[in-house]
């Protein structure tokens, strides 16, 4: 087992539940800190999503900071890329069926030796067909042409986002399949890309923490993060939060495994023990359950 500290002065875990609005879940879910760690061991993302042991590994987390939220409407610059891609295919077919036409012209030119184009038809009935052929569908191409650069793009409408103020936590990792070699990357703070807080531009720093001891235990508190939401004897004065994540993510990006998870600012208490682990660091003892 071994623990490190993970901080920064703002986060985004988006919520896979939201769709239109950029909603913030309050904890990194388990999947997010399994990409931390094999961005530590410098691992590409196809490498660890196509072992399937890469996370058996077991997690907890106590906060280190209360959950704070800010929302706010963010209107993004408009993308005048967006569906640009429509327009160039219409371009391309348009200039295909417009030398498909022009080749046609010249072609028959060079067979009847004509020196215009309007006596094509005189000369040859077949060929007049064929050309008109080929006019016609130039002409409906072209409408479809004119109708596509024309078309109004939608305008980007403003979305609802939530960001998390200072967060801060102290993760637990057990069983994990690579334990020996990242703790000697969080030891010499060393990662092979960098940490984020959910959002690039959220940058995350962490700090090793040595457990020095753990043990399995019955608890009536644990502290902050529970499974157990059936057996939790709700106390005023404690905020409660329950979130529902993936604990898994597999070749394609597919997330699985999704577990339902709350947690508190404060112990949170049971009706009846449950089963966990406490941990003992340098910076005091925890009751965790894990995950």
């Amino acid at each position: 087992m071994f623990a490190f500290k993970l901080w920064s002065r703002f986060g985004a875990f988006r919520d896979p539940i939201t769709i239109t609005q950029n909603v913030t879940l309050s904890i990194p879910p388990k999947t997010t800190i399994g990409g931390m760690l094999a961005a530590i061991l410098s691992m590409d993302y196809n490498e660890y999503f196509e072992n399937q042991q890469f996370f058996d590994f077991r997690y907890s987390l106590v906060l280190h900071n209360p959950i704070r939220k800010q929302s706010f409407s963010q209107n993004y610059i408009e993308d005048y890329t967006v569906k640009s891609h429509l327009k160039q295919d219409a371009i391309l077919k348009i200039m295909k069926k417009s030398k498909l036409l022009e080749d046609y012209k010249t072609k028959i030119i060079n067979q009847t030796q004509l020196n215009t184009f309007d006596d094509i038809g005189d000369h040859n009935s077949r060929e007049d067909q064929k050309l008109k052929k080929k006019q016609d569908d130039y002409q409906k191409e072209l409408i479809r042409f004119n109708e596509r650069m024309n078309a109004k793009m939608s305008k980007p409408k403003p979305i609802r986002r939530e960001l998390l103020i200072n967060p801060s936590y102290l993760i637990f990792i057990k069983d994990f399949a690579f334990e020996s070699e990242i703790i000697e990357k969080l030891q010499s703070h060393k990662t092979g890309f960098a940490l984020y807080m959910g959002n690039s531009e959220f940058s995350a720093n962490y700090e090793f923490v040595k457990c020095n001891h753990y043990k399995k235990q019955q608890f009536s508190q644990v502290n902050s993060f529970t499974k157990a939401q059936e057996n939790i004897k709700f106390e005023s004065g404690k905020k409660y939060t329950t979130i529902y994540a993936a604990t898994k993510t597999v070749k394609g990006r597919k997330y699985r495994d999704f577990k339902k998870v709350t947690i508190s600012d404060k112990d949170i208490s049971f009706e009846n023990p449950i089963d966990g682990i406490m941990v003992q660091t340098n910076g005091g003892e925890y009751n965790c359950e894990f995950i």
